[in-house]
């Protein structure tokens, strides 16, 4: 869920994202590439260019510097070895939810710039953003996929993300919390990074996956895709994963809590417009929010301008008031799919571990800690919840992100 913003920089994020200013998230600009070559094509429509090469000293600065500056926390990370290549990857793939309608795609595959051939890869699912250009293949834009880069494609992984449906160079709406259009995202996104590596004459050697916030659920429910088709996962790591949306989304509509954070609206905002959109329903967006708020939540979600101080932060002023009866809000269309937007509930083989913490303005304790409650209910070691500390949203990320890489190099 969104979960990966404040408020307290909501305005200016969407007034500048979505009123076409600067980036929302302002940060160093990739290092130039000297002559940019015309995109490479390889195998069934993908193509790939490089966008990029970070060298070390860029990449500790984004570990020391940069993101102790985007989580507000400081956190010990082991520091980069090896420069990076970075590669904007577009790809063809289909919305599941549409009789599978062929789009097209882009994604980020970051290579180490060493003398090596194989790799371990790691496939980083981000986390919610408001500007369709903070994500993977716009790396400068993105802090937490910086993070990955620095402390993973660093030290000797291939790192790869996709941009998911909307996003990125995408002409499609977001499809925010669309379940399947996550998972088919993400596992076409690995393919054509494989046709990419294959290209480069590089290849992986073991597959990892990793996700904050939004990019939790979506790390769990590509789990799910690559588990039902057979592909082999090392390991999977979450963090601040809202694995269950019906649950967190009854959570802050019936038992609110002192320190949920003042822009859940938007996550509300985005979902029932992506769910209408991708499942065909007209009218949902409407059926859900209340008359002064409908248009300016459809801009919002186009990314149209408009005056971010008039989004309310209180969701009674957002939502119709029969959508806080349980009851209503269970058998309503939009409930119902919500309902839906789960992942953890089939028999995990891979080893997962999901991280969270105790003070994270978006996720609950519980919530957190969902999955494994659920596989040990039914007798499934291979889920274990580990706690981060009293850490924010951005903190719990932070934080999880070298306990992750820890994990990763012993497997």
């Amino acid at each position: 869920m969104p979960f990966s913003i404040r408020l307290s920089s909501l305005v200016a994020l969407l007034a500048a994202a979505l009123a076409l200013a600067t980036p929302a998230l302002a940060q160093q600009p990739a290092a130039p590439v000297s002559a940019k070559a015309a995109p490479i094509k390889v195998a069934s429509g993908v193509q790939y260019e490089l966008i990029g090469r970070w060298d070390v000293a860029k990449l500790n600065q984004i570990l020391t510097t940069d993101t102790p500056k985007f989580a507000g926390i400081t956190v010990a990370y082991t520091p980069a070895r090896n420069a990076v290549k970075l590669y904007r990857v577009s790809y063809p793939s289909v919305v599941p939810e549409q009789g599978n309608r062929p789009i097209a795609a882009t994604g980020l595959l970051a290579v180490p710039d060493t003398a090596d051939t194989v790799f371990p890869m790691v496939s980083y699912q981000h986390g919610t953003v408001y500007g369709k250009e903070q994500v993977p293949s716009f790396p400068d834009q993105s802090p937490e996929t910086q993070l990955m880069i620095a402390q993973f494609a660093g030290q000797g992984y291939l790192v790869t993300g996709a941009d998911y449906f909307g996003m990125g160079a995408s002409k499609e709406p977001e499809g925010y919390l669309v379940k399947g259009s996550h998972q088919q995202a993400t596992y076409d996104m690995l393919v054509a990074s494989r046709a990419v590596l294959a290209d480069l004459k590089l290849a992986d050697s073991k597959l990892f996956l990793s996700g904050w916030s939004q990019g939790g659920f979506v790390t769990l429910a590509m789990l799910e895709r690559l588990e039902a088709v057979g592909m082999p996962v090392k390991a999977a790591t979450t963090a601040s994963a809202p694995a269950d949306a019906f649950a967190a989304f009854n959570g802050f509509l019936n038992f609110p809590r002192k320190i949920d954070a003042n822009w859940i609206t938007t996550i509300f905002i985005l979902n029932v417009f992506s769910l209408e959109n991708y499942h065909n329903m007209p009218g949902l967006a409407r059926s859900l929010l209340t008359d002064e708020t409908f248009e300016i939540s459809r801009k919002a979600y186009l990314r149209e301008p408009f005056d971010p101080a008039a989004i309310p932060t209180d969701l009674k002023k957002l939502i119709r008031p029969e959508y806080f009866d349980p009851q209503f809000f269970a058998h309503s269309a939009y409930g119902r799919l919500v309902a839906q937007t789960n992942a953890y509930r089939w028999v995990i083989k891979t080893p997962v571990r999901t991280y969270y913490g105790l003070t994270d303005e978006a996720i609950r304790i519980e919530i957190g800690q969902l999955p494994m409650t659920y596989q040990k209910a039914i007798g499934n070691d291979k889920v274990e919840a580990i706690p981060t500390g009293d850490t924010s949203h951005r903190g719990t990320f932070a934080t999880a992100v070298p306990q992750w890489k820890s994990w990763f190099d012993a497997q």
